[in-house]
């Protein structure tokens, strides 16, 4: 048992304020793996998995986690765009092609149009409940998640997605929880999995690439050579000029290429970084702003009846007792918020 859930055990969430232990979900990424892999039904024989699915890995991690408060982050509308302006191949290998496991979906568009759908249906539910729901126009989930947990939150705090990127802003207070690979990660879970420290993790990703995105890595450059290459990356924490400068006094291909790709890789780290979150003043004031208003109460009786309205059955079993279950104390604690 890591430290981390040993802090998780030990804490009373009576004794707790609704910053003390923040749960900060990847909203669209927990609820295209849940689209992806539920194939619900609701009474009417309309597929809902995506909005159950989410539901469900919702009430996981509060029962789980205990937090304190729940902040839902979405990309907003044109999000990619800063990056693109960097890096106009940013994602740029991301073709259409069908995502779902079962055969829900005559076509594509037609799954397409679920998604939309169910996402757009997903929110209204969030909104009944006891949580907060961000969406900021021109930025990406990962950057409002990273400017929150850094900036705003002094705190506990756990992330949830399976991005592997937020594994850059873990340390003694912040971890990610993977719902792919069903773990924490915290500094010690990333040292033993990459045999890296965490504070070196962008310098490992700049290195490496990240095929998922389209930014391209360093030629032949895989997780096991790059220790021999640049040893030192297993313990303090380095910069990109400290690498560049290190491969230049050595005389090996790798480190050739290292040197000759400076430009890219310092590309790579403005595309990658989280550190310092490629996002303007403006946005930040607008976050800051956000996380700071009063968490919305718990709205049980709207909440079930846009349950029954969407002919929902038994996928949540007893709404009723669902949300008593999961939600009776985040209600109390944002109920402070509005004092």
């Amino acid at each position: 048992m890591s430290k981390f859930e040993d802090i998780l055990n030990n804490i009373t969430p009576d004794e707790k304020h609704p910053n003390d232990r923040v749960l900060l979900i990847d909203g669209l990424n927990i609820f295209l793996r849940a689209f992806a892999v539920n194939g619900s039904l609701n009474e009417k024989g309309v597929p809902v998995g995506g909005i159950t699915g989410f539901m469900r890995s919702l009430a996981f991690a509060i029962r789980e986690m205990e937090p304190t408060r729940v902040i839902v982050v979405y990309d907003g509308a044109g999000g990619s765009k800063r990056r693109k302006k960097i890096n106009p191949n940013y994602k740029s290998n991301r073709t259409p092609k069908r995502v779902t496991k079962f055969d829900a979906f005559n076509s594509l568009e037609e799954e397409k149009e679920s998604m939309k759908i169910q996402f757009r249906r997903l929110l209204t539910y969030l909104e009944l409940l006891p949580i907060d729901v961000y969406g900021v126009d021109n930025v990406e989930a990962d950057d409002v998640i990273a400017y929150i947990s850094q900036n705003i939150l002094e705190k506990e705090v756990i992330i949830m997605s399976a991005d592997q990127d937020f594994l850059q802003l873990v340390n003694d207070r912040i971890v990610v929880w993977s719902p792919n690979k069903k773990k924490y990660y915290t500094e010690e879970q990333i040292f033993t999995e990459y045999g890296i420290p965490a504070h070196n993790f962008l310098m490992y990703k700049c290195l490496m690439g990240d095929k998922s995105d389209n930014l391209e890595g360093i030629k032949g450059l895989g997780p096991k050579k790059i220790m021999k290459v640049i040893p030192e990356i297993t313990g303090k924490e380095l910069n990109l000029d400290y690498l560049v400068h290190y491969a230049s006094t050595q005389d090996t291909l790798m480190h050739q290429r290292i040197v000759e790709h400076k430009v890219d890789l310092e590309t790579n780290e403005k595309m990658m970084s989280l550190k310092d979150p490629l996002i303007s003043g403006q946005i930040k004031m607008q976050i800051i702003d956000l996380a700071s208003r009063p968490t919305d109460l718990l709205h049980r009786n709207d909440f079930i009846m846009l349950y029954n309205e969407d002919y929902m059955g038994n996928n949540l079993k007893n709404p009723d007792i669902w949300l008593t279950d999961h939600f009776l104390k985040l209600n109390k604690l944002a109920q402070i918020t509005h004092e």
